[in-house]
């Protein structure tokens, strides 16, 4: 079944709609759900190296136009869903201490998570309901998804023949790989918000 998932991803990188769906999935991410692009997005730059900057600009517009929606979910929203979504992740009790002492700071959470496959929602959530100023938020998001789905493509780009060796060669363990970073996420972020 992994394997069937895997050759199906790669064979989709060459359709058409397959840059529409890797935008939905990074700006859904970005917002609401807990699913990453990576899996979608790297046997798509693995299949089209040629393509890989152009998947990770995808990805990046995606994650910075559904972060919006995060923010607003954290501002306007966060009473029914966005309390919902951060109770989740069990982060409603450092909700209040937050908004009394993370502006100073928070620019650097927001730079530092978007750098990483946490799941960015929370953290897009969060800054709305900080009411953290807009300008910041949008520089720190475009800073930090940009440059993590750049590290990705070019990792893809220049190695991509010696990774989908390895991943092919190893896909379950590389998927256990993704899934443990992508699930232990949910667990870490709690513990360094």
């Amino acid at each position: 079944m992994l394997k069937r998932a895997y050759d199906w991803c790669v064979s989709y990188a060459s359709h058409p709609a397959a840059p529409w769906l890797l935008f939905a999935i990074t700006f859904v991410e970005s917002s609401v759900s807990p699913l990453p692009p990576l899996p979608l997005l790297i046997p798509m730059c693995i299949a089209r190296p040629d393509r890989a900057w152009v998947y990770a600009g995808v990805c990046s517009l995606g994650a910075v136009t559904g972060g919006y929606l995060g923010y607003a979910i954290g501002a306007l929203l966060y009473e029914s869903v966005g309390a919902w979504l951060i109770g989740i992740y069990g982060l409603q009790e450092k909700a209040a201490h937050l908004i009394h002492t993370s502006q100073d700071y928070w620019f650097w959470v927001l730079l530092t998570k978007g750098l990483t496959p946490i799941p960015f929602k929370i953290v897009t959530i969060m800054s709305g309901f900080l009411h953290f100023d807009i300008w910041k938020f949008t520089l720190g998001m475009v800073i930090s998804r940009v440059t993590f789905f750049a590290m990705i493509a070019v990792a893809l780009r220049y190695y991509g023949d010696d990774i989908r060796i390895f991943i092919e060669k190893h896909l379950p363990m590389t998927a256990l790989a993704l899934a443990v970073v992508v699930i232990g996420g949910f667990f870490v972020l709690p513990m360094v918000l």
